[in-house]
Order: C-alpha cells, then sequence, then structure tokens
C-alpha cells in the first residue's frame, strides 16, 4: 500500500519497504514504504500549507466532510474490519465494532464542531463586550499503538480536523494497512490529512519536527515520557493516552455468574491486549473460592483460534513480541507461587495464540511490581473487605481505569468518588461514550480524548477584549487624574464601583 503526502499517495518505488504479517497464520499480507525524514519534512510542510485555508473553512463545510467519511466507513465496514483482522489478529467481532466506533466518534465530532466555537463573557464596561475564542492549534501529529489502530487514530484526527487543525499521521508498523484504507475514504483537501509509514524512527521524526505544533499520543509509559521531552523545548502541546494496570473489584452482593462473565470480557477482549483490560482482580473472600472456579471453567470454554472465523472468541496476540511478554508472565508466576487455574500456554502452530490464563496465588505487591499485563492473563486476588479492595486498587502508579461489580449503592457511589482513576466502570467494563472524556491518572496520561475535552484538547484559546468606543479611560496617565477621581486626593477613598460610576460620567462628560 502507498502513503500519503500532500495529497498524493507515494508508493514504494526503490524506497525500503515494511513487511505486515498476519499473526494468525505469519502470512505476508502487504507493504507498507519506510519514510524517510524529507518524506515526514514534505508532509509537515504540506500540512501547515493547508492549515490556514483549513481553518477558514466553515465549521459546517468541515463537518460535512466528515459526516461523508463516516458514512462511507460505515459502507465500508464488513471490508475494514476483515483487513484489520489479517493484519492485527483480533477476532473479527471485536474489529467490526472498532471500525464502526471510528465511524460513530468522527459524527460524535463533526456535529459538536459546529456547536463550539467560544463564549461572550460579562464585561466590566459598559462599552466593552469581552469574547472567548476557540482557534486551532495548527498542525497535529498523531500516533497511535497497534492494538486499536483504526479507532484510537479516528479519537484524534476527529476533533484534530474539526477544530481546524491538518493532521500527520503516523500509523503503528505493525497494523497500518486499515488505517491506509480508512484515510483513502476522507475526501479532505489535499494536506488536511497526511499518512506517513514507518517504524519508531518515523516517529521520532515527526515528534520533534519544528514544524509540529501538537502531538497526540496513545501507547507506552516509555514513550509517552520521551514525547514529553522532546516536547519540553519547544513547548509543543500534548495530549497522552499511556499504560494502564487496572483493577477490577468483585462485591460478595452480586450475581456470580454475571460477575464472571463481566470479568470474562474484560480481561480477554482483544487477548487481553486493551489499555484498560482487568489485571488485578480483588474479589472478597466470601464468594473468591467460587468466583476463580467459574472463571477459571469459563475461561477454557473461550474459543481460541482463527480471527476471521465468526465463532471465535480469542484471536491472535498482535505481535511475536508480545506473546514472548505473555510467555514470560506466566512464566515468572510459576516461580513467584502463582497457581494457574486455566491456560498458561502458547498454542502449537503457526500463530501468535495463548490460551486465556486465571492465575491465584500471587500478591498485590507482586503484580504492582509486575506492572502492565497487555496479554490474556487475569490474576485473581482475594480481599476481606471493600475497604480493602478500594486501598489495592488505588495503590499503583498508573490510573488509567477502575471497575467495579456491586449492587449495593453505597459502595458504588464510594468507589465513583475514592478511586482515583480517569475512568470508573460500575457493574459494565470498559464500556466507552463517544460524548464523556477518556483518559488517565498520573502516570497513565495527560489530557483527554473523547467529550467536549477531546475537542478542547486540539483548540488555543484567545481572550478578545472589544471595546466599541475609543475614549481616554481614568486610569490612564496621568495618574493625578486617577487619584482625583477615586477620591485619593481628598480622602474619600471611594471604593472600585463608585470610582468606576464617577470615573465613567466624568469621561462622558469630556472631563
Amino acid at each position: 500500500m502507498k502513503m500519503l503526502i500532500d495529497g498524493t499517495w507515494v508508493g514504494a518505488g526503490d524506497r525500503k519497504v515494511i513487511e505486515v504479517t498476519n499473526p494468525a497464520t505469519g502470512e505476508l499480507v502487504d507493504t507498507v514504504p519506510q519514510a524517510t525524514a524529507a518524506d515526514v519534512d514534505d508532509a509537515v510542510r504540506a500540512a501547515r500549507t493547508a492549515q490556514k485555508s483549513w481553518a477558514q473553512t466553515s465549521a459546517l463545510a468541515r463537518s460535512t466532510i466528515m459526516l461523508d467519511f463516516a458514512g462511507r466507513v460505515r459502507e465500508s465496514q464488513r471490508e475494514l474490519a476483515e483487513l484489520l483482522t489479517r493484519e492485527g489478529g483480533s477476532a473479527l467481532a471485536e474489529n467490526m465494532d472498532e471500525i464502526r466506533w471510528v465511524a460513530e466518534a468522527t459524527e460524535f465530532y463533526a456535529q459538536m464542531a459546529r456547536n463550539v466555537g467560544g463564549r461572550i463573557v460579562p464585561s466590566q464596561e459598559p462599552t466593552l463586550t469581552n469574547l472567548v475564542v476557540k482557534h486551532p492549534i495548527g498542525v497535529v501529529a498523531a500516533l497511535a499503538p497497534w492494538n486499536y489502530p483504526a479507532l484510537l487514530l479516528a479519537w484524534k484526527i476527529a476533533p484534530a480536523i474539526a477544530a481546524g487543525n491538518t493532521v500527520v499521521v503516523k500509523p503503528p508498523p505493525e497494523t497500518p494497512l486499515t488505517v491506509l484504507r480508512m484515510i483513502e475514504l476522507f475526501d479532505a483537501p489535499p494536506g488536511v490529512i497526511q499518512v506517513v509509514t514507518g517504524g519508531r524512527e518515523t516517529g521520532i521524526e515527526l515528534v520533534e519536527h519544528p514544524g509540529v505544533d501538537m502531538v497526540a499520543f496513545t501507547g507506552s509509559l516509555a514513550a509517552g515520557q520521551a514525547i514529553i521531552r522532546s516536547s519540553a523545548e519547544r513547548v509543543k502541546r500534548v495530549s497522552l493516552e499511556l499504560s494502564g494496570h487496572d483493577p477490577f473489584i468483585v462485591c460478595d452482593d452480586v450475581d456470580l455468574d454475571d460477575a464472571v462473565e463481566a470479568a470474562l470480557w474484560a480481561g480477554f477482549t482483544n487477548a487481553g491486549q486493551v489499555c484498560t483490560s482487568a489485571e488485578r482482580v480483588y474479589v472478597m473472600r466470601g464468594i473468591y473460592d467460587a468466583f476463580v472456579e467459574r472463571l477459571a471453567r469459563r475461561a477454557d470454554e473461550l474459543v481460541v483460534g482463527d480471527p476471521m472465523d465468526t465463532g471465535t472468541d480469542v484471536g491472535a496476540l498482535g505481535t511475536p513480541e508480545q506473546l514472548d511478554k505473555t510467555i514470560a508472565y506466566v512464566e515468572r508466576a510459576r516461580l513467584a507461587g502463582g497457581e494457574i487455574l486455566a491456560g498458561g500456554e502458547r498454542i502449537a502452530g503457526p500463530g501468535l495464540f495463548f490460551r486465556p490464563t486465571v492465575i491465584t496465588g500471587l500478591s498485590h505487591e507482586y503484580l504492582t511490581e509486575a506492572g502492565e499485563v497487555f496479554g490474556p492473563i487475569i490474576p485473581v486476588l482475594p480481599v476481606d473487605s471493600f475497604d480493602e479492595a478500594l486501598d489495592k486498587a488505588n495503590d499503583s502508579a498508573m490510573g488509567l481505569g477502575a471497575n467495579v461489580l456491586t449492587t449495593n449503592l453505597e459502595r458504588a457511589w464510594r468507589a465513583s468518588k475514592e478511586l482515583r482513576f480517569g475512568l470508573v466502570w460500575i457493574n459494565n467494563p470498559l464500556v466507552d461514550n463517544d460524548a464523556g472524556p477518556f483518559g488517565g491518572q498520573r502516570s497513565s496520561g495527560l489530557g483527554r480524548e473523547l467529550g467536549e475535552e477531546g475537542l478542547e484538547a486540539f483548540m488555543e484559546t484567545s481572550h478578545v477584549s472589544f471595546d466599541y468606543r475609543l475614549e481616554r479611560k481614568y486610569w490612564w496617565y496621568p495618574y493625578s487624574h486617577y487619584s482625583d477621581v477615586m477620591g485619593l486626593n481628598d480622602g474619600r477613598a471611594a471604593g472600585f464601583l463608585g470610582g468606576h460610576a464617577g470615573a465613567t460620567a466624568a469621561t462622558q462628560a469630556g472631563q
């Protein structure tokens, strides 16, 4: 496939290419160009040229282009989902949802762009009007990881262009194909959206380019920290959604079967390769034994295999490196005293498959030190009280998402107030809402995506003070006049309002 620079799809030619392989089969799917530093520079320059006219394009026109794109995505949902399945390895059903979410997020921001532009605030002078005006930031570099490449880029592209920015997209080298095909459906003017393909070096070139005004990134904590250091020199705006190590609390007042199914989905969807996956499951001791027994049994019943098969529940891991990390995590857990109740092994064959795994016997301290799992692994721990569950859930450097299953209103309300996470789900894990903000606290990120906050992230704010009459003000020089008006010379010491009214009258009288 080709990459898009200044309205032209650029093929590989004699340049280096990146091979994209199917994680479920190991077969080559396609190749994409390896962008050079010159390619990145060309893309950024074209974005800067296009940004001024795009910012002047009416909100209605921008909205119409975005809605047309969303419609094409809906029409191509199956095609895009199948391509994403081939390059990413996750189940087709999950990818159908991801493509649908791309269309929905785009439609949300297309409509919002027509209603957000600033506001008028009360003024302190009778001839003055105070405006809060929203402007686009400029050129945005948008980078997303391989696990949800289409959706997580849509969360950046849609609000960015809705606000009048132009965007240079760098898809992940492992899963660039669906993004490229998706951008083919975007009938925007040349330079508004560009795509440069490549690996880490391409990302660095884009992030550090002086023509980039903002970096919007989803990925690892280490990469996010590097972006912060790089962006600090030029004080670039950043929006970062980073790693998670999310707790999942199961109270003793819930229906056990429903709780098991909720945990199963929260831990194993996309083979556990979700930044908000349930990675620390705390279960109240009274139901702990029954819960882990049912969870392990249901994990063994999940269908693992060909992600193109509509009967498959869990597809392949996304990369060989992720499979290696998953295997290593389980081996370390065994050495630390963990008991494998389900799964715990790779499935033989050419694909990157690992059985859904349930582990008990690990301490909270061990899980905290081990950090993010990012694989089909659910560690389960007993707790003696709801207070203990909240304390352990909060005991993490990361603060992306947290889940609580309970029918007790007091517990639910306490969780919503006391859990220090950017996202708290009560009884419905991992559900996103385009109208609600998404993002983490502490080392899980900076800023928010989705919702009003997600649009605001791509806007600059100006305060415009507009006086329709040019006339001398009492607080201008000479200060002797100010002192007379304010009563400083005769000891009256008029209050601000009295002095203000007197000054206004004096000014209007020509004194």
